[in-house]
């Protein structure tokens, strides 16, 4: 039977995905490469994973050795940690011909930012399709996630390995298990709100949100695993791309229910967000990239394989995570 090794499962995504892969292939030996203790009974007595290994992500030539050990690598511990993803790709072409490897990585949609950034929908924003491989040729170094990316498609240009990308728009929802992993966006958004002790959006805040809740995601790793099983890929690299997300929001309608939920919770004293020019609401990623901009893409890859959210919106989760703090 074929071997998988995970990497990220007690964060949000991997969380889902660890028990996911047991239930689905339980006879495939499944490793989990972790620093936290706190999960291992867990996750061999409740999930059935057949070996943790303990380590963090700049053991790069343990990672390696252990890449290349498996037959399978499926990648939700970091989209941004580029010697990681490094040590990965060549872990797996180090395995013999006969026994080619595979990686699976997750990736993330902040790729396909238009880097404006007065906060309004941008009609004239490039379009990206997953099911164009020129769209997916133009991912580059320079991108939010773009480091990883490139490193797995040039890894897997030559055939030695069978490379597949998954780009999840904002991942927002619980995590599963014994350890709170929630989603990045919701991670800067609640950090953000703390530094300026209210939620921020940049300009008018028309500009465009995709969102995709966790328990969407797992389904269609599952589903590009079982494609990558069942028989030599034929095409590019860049045909294995696929983009998954789900409701569309302006960055106000996100924002104004961001606000609600961390008001509940307490951690601001306004239920209310506050328009910031550009550059006035501190640093980081969220207000200097993802709310300023535009992300707009296209799934139709992903549909055909059977990608279909299903869960709640990410209005609609946060109401009910507001309503649940004030009950």
């Amino acid at each position: 039977m074929p071997s998988i090794l995970l990497f990220g499962s007690t964060g949000l995504i991997g969380s889902h995905l660890v028990v996911a892969l047991k239930k689905a292939y339980p006879s495939f030996h499944l490793t989990v490469y972790l620093r936290n203790k706190n999960a291992d009974t867990y996750l061999t007595s409740a999930v059935g994973v057949d070996r943790i290994v303990h380590g963090d992500f700049s053991e790069l030539e343990k990672i390696s050795i252990l890449a290349k050990d498996h037959d399978i690598v499926i990648n939700s511990g970091s989209s941004w940690d580029v010697p990681l993803t490094r040590a990965i790709v060549d872990g797996l072409r180090q395995r013999p011909t006969e026994a080619k490897g595979t990686l699976i990585h997750i990736s993330g949609t902040g790729n396909f930012s238009d880097h404006t950034k007065a906060g309004k929908s941008n009609p004239e924003a490039k379009v990206y399709n997953d099911d164009n491989e020129e769209d997916m040729r133009l991912i580059n170094a320079n991108m939010l996630n773009g480091g990883c990316d490139v490193e797995v498609l040039e890894g897997g240009k030559d055939g030695r390995i069978n490379t597949y990308i998954i780009f999840p728009s904002g991942v927002y929802g619980p995590s599963v298990g014994p350890l709170s992993a929630p989603g990045v966006i919701q991670v800067f958004m609640e950090a953000k709100a703390k530094e300026l002790g209210v939620v921020p959006y940049i300009g008018e805040g028309s500009s465009n949100f995709n969102s995709i809740h966790v328990g969407d995601i797992a389904p269609f790793v599952l589903k590009v695993l079982e494609l990558s099983l069942s028989d030599e890929p034929k095409g590019s690299v860049y045909s294995r791309c696929f983009i998954v997300g789900s409701q569309n929001d302006s960055w106000k309608t996100a924002c104004t229910a961001f606000a609600k939920q961390l008001h509940a919770k307490g951690v601001i004293s306004s239920p209310i967000p506050k328009s910031f020019a550009y550059g006035e609401a501190g640093g980081g990623e969220l207000v200097d990239l993802l709310m300023p901009g535009n992300m707009y893409f296209k799934t139709d890859r992903a549909t055909r394989l059977g990608f279909k959210p299903v869960h709640p919106s990410l209005t609609k989760y946060l109401r009910r995570e507001a309503a649940s703090h004030m009950a």
